[in-house]
């Protein structure tokens, strides 16, 4: 679907049947653009699949990864987010939990350089195979820290609050690198020392309802594999791009999330799933007590990707930044805590200022 400033500017136009979804591309040039129109598709659309792309992993634990505890995958996982660079995010976004995949984007990173930078090898080339160019990463990708400015004042993290229910929906296959660079990101800083403190800023930022699709298989019989391989078990297509680029690998993650409901849990659901993330199976919710004690003295996370003043506190059993600015879990320019953007004109500026910072 391709999204007009015109459409844009008093909310998406509806989605044709049949129309081939549009993947947008998110570079330097036109980052601010782009994040204006995924803060109104936040405000649309509260399903999102999330998906990222980095070099793969250059620390191995000297155990099978089935031997691992989920603290010692989450070692080997922290050892490896905090040494390399993200290379791509991708967001696909939906109306309802049965809808398809409305609109796509594909958010291009600047930092990662194969000749100076750590990787693995052949998990860089399985990129550049798929059609990533990261020489164009190199001269017009975004900024790491003006993506994650843009990612705070979105609308998507840190939604909801105040005792209100989380407003975005994440699905997700596999995410807990994913998770991990984009919490390394909006902290702007290495990951936490360990599992729950990791588990419970996950939670802060994205909320309660995160979705692992490779968790949510392990109860449905028959069904193995990658993304296309579960994909195309469920009889799920790829409506747009390539494997192995993030905004493609979103909105093919999203169709297996809403088909593996439909196909195995069309009765019960699949809320029991949420807030745990494959080969970390530590409920959010058991990460909360442990994650409010360490920053019991603490302070919230302000949109600049610092440490703010609010603490975060443990309110029956979750974690919520208490703020003088309204009570949400990230405060944000005094925006009742929710980091919402009913008004993008009133987010607009505090970006400006974000970026302006970095630049």
């Amino acid at each position: 679907m391709t999204v007009h400033p015109e459409h844009a500017a008093t909310g998406f136009g509806p989605v044709a049947k049949g129309r081939k979804l549009e993947i947008r591309q998110v570079w330097a040039g036109n980052v601010d653009y782009e994040f204006w129109l995924i803060r109104q598709a936040a405000e649309k659309y509260p399903y999102v699949a999330m998906d990222t792309e980095f070099p793969g992993v250059v620390h191995l634990p000297s155990k099978p990864h089935f031997l691992l505890t989920p603290s010692e995958r989450y070692a080997a996982l922290k050892a490896n987010v905090d040494a390399l660079h993200l290379i791509q995010v991708g967001l696909a976004f939906a109306s309802s939990p049965d809808s398809p995949p409305a609109l796509a984007f594909e958010i291009n990173l600047r930092e990662f350089d194969p000749r100076v930078h750590r990787h693995a090898p052949e998990s860089v080339k399985l990129l550049a195979d798929h059609g990533l160019d990261l020489a164009a990463h190199r001269a017009h990708g975004v900024d790491a820290r003006v993506f994650a400015a843009h990612l705070m004042a979105s609308g998507l993290v840190c939604s909801g609050g105040g005792g209100a229910p989380a407003v975005t929906t994440w699905a997700t296959f596999h995410s807990a690198y994913d998770f991990g660079y984009l919490v390394k990101l909006l902290m702007g800083r290495k990951l936490p020392r360990t599992l729950p403190e990791f588990l419970g800023l996950v939670r802060v930022f994205f909320g309660e309802h995160v979705y692992d699709v490779r968790h949510i298989m392990g109860r449905c019989p028959g069904l193995r594999g990658g993304l296309d391989a579960v994909a195309a078990s469920l009889g799920a297509t790829r409506e747009a791009g390539r494997a192995h680029q993030a905004g493609s690998d979103s909105a093919l993650t999203w169709e297996a999330f809403r088909r593996v409901r439909q196909v195995y849990f069309a009765k019960e659901g699949v809320r029991g799933f949420a807030g745990v993330l494959f080969g970390l199976e530590l409920e959010l919710d058991l990460a909360a007590a442990a994650n409010a004690n360490k920053y019991a003295g603490g302070a919230a996370i302000t949109n600049n990707n610092k440490v703010g003043n609010s603490k975060l506190v443990n309110n029956g059993g979750t974690n919520k930044f208490a703020s003088s600015g309204g009570g949400g879990r990230c405060a944000v320019g005094g925006n009742g805590g929710r980091n919402r953007s009913r008004n993008s004109r009133r987010v607009a500026p505090q970006v400006q200022v974000a970026v302006a910072a970095l630049r």
